[in-house]
């Protein structure tokens, strides 16, 4: 259709033409012909029309009447201006992205991955990472994020413990981790899409911990190795019922099978506002299983109200929540502390975030 379109325009143009004060129209019409093909033959610039709207080819049909229309009705030297214009737009290094159109900010670039896509956008001198569409995680709050996530379970670890990451693929947790400068004795990371998180983690030292590149359920299933801490953290997990199969009792068990007499699990549950039956069923699960369990919360102001479900083999639900607000092992951190923790589990008077029978000791 295209091909058509750019055939017969130039023809049509030439039927009507020439105005009565103009001459050499044939050599007029052929100049614009050259014209039309500089300016479509520039890829950049064709690729940017076509990827700012969804109807790109109605711009480049538009370029071609008027170029055509100005090539047979105007002096050639009036022709010599656009024909510069379209010379140096070719010669502009463009970097436009298709997916630009879905972002008012500046998309700096755009990387497809097996299971996704990651589009990073900047905003002054802030980063925001999208993962299909939707985000992730932003420069601003990062560290929040991070801390939140990974903190309360380090105030109960031991030193040398041996830890499993199942998703992070932003790499925020792996990255705080590295910040805390908590000793671990080892890190083993399954991610969701080993792509996204090998984008996130260029300026990482791999060697310090065991990446692998397997199905999250069948590593689950056949690994034999134990762990003092299981951190779940899957983004949007009521996204997709492939993520939610892992919120499920089945699945659960398999993983408390794999810890340690003493070990955690921490699942981070989302926005809790957007989905709070998922938060409380999960919550509940946990405590029929007869292990000490403390929800908390957090209001990261890019991503939303996020949750957390911290679950120990060991520790009763009212000596969790206490050992969480004394706050004695100190890490590095920009924000999070005593007064912040015990704000985190603090749950209000939203019955459906946590039991009403539950209560927090705190200091």
């Amino acid at each position: 259709m295209a091909f058509w379109v750019f055939i017969l325009l130039p023809l049509m143009a030439l039927r009507f033409a020439p105005l009565a004060p103009f001459k050499n129209n044939f050599f007029t019409f052929f100049s614009s012909l050259c014209l039309i093909s500089m300016i479509l033959g520039s890829y950049p610039l064709t690729q940017y029309l076509i990827g700012i709207t969804d109807h790109g080819w109605v711009w480049v049909n538009i370029m071609a009447i008027t170029i055509v229309f100005m090539g047979t009705q105007l002096k050639m030297k009036w022709l010599l201006l656009p024909m510069l214009t379209a010379i140096l737009v070719w010669m502009i290094p463009f970097a436009f992205i298709p997916n630009q159109k879905n972002y008012a900010e500046n998309v700096i670039s755009s990387t497809k991955t097996r299971k996704g896509i990651i589009d990073q956008v900047r905003w002054d001198d802030d980063q925001w990472t999208y993962y299909n569409g939707r985000l992730s995680t932003a420069t601003p709050d990062q560290s929040m994020y991070g801390e939140a996530t990974l903190y309360p379970l380090l105030q109960l670890l031991p030193e040398k413990a041996d830890i499993l990451i199942i998703g992070g693929d932003n790499g925020v947790v792996a990255q705080q981790l590295m910040k805390s400068q908590y000793s671990y004795q080892s890190l083993h990371i399954v991610p969701y899409d080993i792509g996204f998180l090998q984008h996130q983690l260029t300026d990482l030292n791999h060697e310090q911990w065991t990446l692998i590149d397997q199905n999250i359920s069948s590593f689950v299933e056949s690994t034999t190795l134990q762990f003092d801490a299981i951190i779940i953290d899957l983004f949007d997990p009521a996204s997709s019922l492939e993520v939610q199969a892992f919120m499920q009792p089945y699945f659960t068990k398999k993983l408390l099978s794999k810890l340690d007499v003493t070990g955690f699990l921490l699942t981070q549950m989302g926005d809790v506002y957007k989905q709070p039956t998922l938060f409380k069923t999960y919550t509940d699960q946990m405590m029929v299983l007869n292990f000490g369990t403390v929800p908390y919360h957090l209001q990261i102001p890019t991503i939303g109200q996020m949750g957390w479900v911290l679950v120990s083999k060991e520790y009763s639900s009212i000596q969790l929540a206490t050992i969480l607000t004394d706050v004695h092992k100190p890490f590095p951190s920009q924000w999070w502390n005593e007064e912040t923790m015990a704000m985190m589990i603090s749950m209000g008077k939203q019955d459906y975030f946590m039991e009403k029978e539950r209560s927090t000791n705190r200091k």
